[in-house]
């Protein structure tokens, strides 16, 4: 029956986390390989008072089917919310979407073409570099800097597929807390990234699921913030913030054609999101101190990134070259070895040592030839103490996978 299966989905392939996570089932694994958002941050009780309410009281509305711009109720209350955090959008420049994995399907099946070039950070978030290998573009990823994208490099890789006569049509960054790094793309980098997206006539694909949980340092403008011509897409989604099983999310362009064509397209994906979970999260929003709820996810996080800071340099052997980032909020760090050691080929022992992550190769657009020696663990889902513990276990099987590297490099 194999023949019966497109071109495009043939060449999708699993997504390695989530096979990975298939090995990290047991519970006496402490896993940082999931970016998972921790569940006392859910305002459960809440949650389901306004839920009860909505079924009882207004069950008419909320289980009918909507528009698949998303409710008013919804927009109209992301619009008040985020005014002070400098984004203005109107009613018709949001979009709501089933979480933003769809914004991202959205994006894709409306402006890229199987061979269009678009250009990403390397690494990047993997489920993205799925979607985009669904449609068939081809990705170019751009080095990472401590400050974000190598724009440098970035201007040389689009003036080289120019010249190669290939359609370039976009970049797509995660310019706040990065997944899988945890970098920051600074603010100078973030208007001359504009300035390029326009010079080079490039749609720029904003991801930002991390920007509301800085908890050191001060905020940056959201690149769609700067943008005058319309050439910005933004992606927030409410899995992080509220809760990650409403699928809820909201789509910003500017563009009155550019949102035209997403409505199109979402119309023929899913008709509309749940009303349900919309109303839910308007109500959230609305009635209940959406600021202090995030002051609290933000504090939370700040205490197990620097519990997984206090371990690594506790428990990791950095006078053999080992490093990672230190971000100033979202979920992830990023960890560097020696280029002679395969996180890949480490795995099964990290997990005979009851301790997982995810392989750094996962994450770069060329198919996994990078970032063979580097991992992501995201801090978010266990407590501090097990944090320690499984950055101990972690750090003891680095040294060994170190040192028997060291022994294999004498004896050659």
């Amino acid at each position: 029956m194999k023949r019966h299966i497109s071109k495009r989905a043939a060449g999708v392939k699993r997504s390695t986390i989530r096979e990975l996570l298939k090995l990290t089932e047991k519970p006496e694994i402490i896993s940082f390989a999931g970016g998972l958002p921790a569940p006392e941050t859910f305002p459960h009780n809440e949650l389901a008072e306004i839920a009860a309410d909505e079924l009882r009281g207004h069950y008419k509305n909320v289980l009918q089917y909507g528009l698949a711009e998303g409710s008013r109720t919804l927009r109209r209350a992301v619009i008040d919310w985020l005014q002070p955090h400098e984004l203005a959008p109107t009613l018709d420049q949001l979009l709501v979407t089933t979480a933003s994995q769809q914004g991202l399907d959205l994006i894709a099946k409306a402006f890229l073409d199987p061979g269009d070039v678009i250009f990403c950070e390397a690494p990047t978030y993997l489920a993205a570099l799925q979607t985009f290998t669904l449609f068939q573009a081809e990705k170019i990823g751009i080095p990472l800097d401590d400050d974000g994208m190598n724009l440098d490099i970035l201007e040389e890789e689009i003036a080289a597929a120019k010249r190669a006569g290939k359609t370039t049509k976009a970049i797509y960054v995660i310019p706040d807390f990065q997944n899988p790094t945890g970098i920051t793309l600074s603010l100078e980098k973030r208007k001359r990234l504009l300035k390029i997206a326009q010079q080079a006539d490039l749609l720029i694909f904003e991801d930002n699921p991390y920007g509301q949980l800085r908890f050191e340092g001060e905020s940056i403008a959201s690149i769609y913030s700067m943008d005058t011509e319309g050439r910005v897409i933004m992606l927030f989604t409410f899995s992080k913030v509220l809760a990650a099983g409403m699928r809820l999310a909201v789509l910003f362009a500017n563009d009155a054609d550019l949102m035209e064509i997403l409505v199109r397209v979402k119309q023929a994906s899913d008709l509309c999101t749940s009303k349900l979970t919309q109303h839910i999260a308007a109500r959230y929003i609305t009635e209940y101190k959406m600021e202090e709820h995030l002051e609290q996810i933000r504090e939370c996080y700040h205490i197990k990134r620097n519990a997984m800071l206090a371990a690594l340099e506790k428990y990791m052997p950095v006078e053999d070259g080992v490093s990672w980032t230190r971000p100033d909020g979202g979920l992830f760090l990023w960890v560097r070895l020696p280029e002679r050691i395969d996180t890949e080929e480490m795995f099964p022992r990290a997990i005979d040592k009851e301790v997982a992550y995810v392989i750094g190769s996962a994450f770069y657009p060329d198919g996994g030839r990078q970032g063979r020696n580097e991992m992501r663990l995201s801090f978010s889902l266990n407590t501090p103490e097990e944090i320690e513990e499984g950055i101990r276990r972690l750090s003891e099987v680095v040294r060994e996978e170190i040192a028997a590297k060291r022994v294999g490099l004498a004896a050659v």
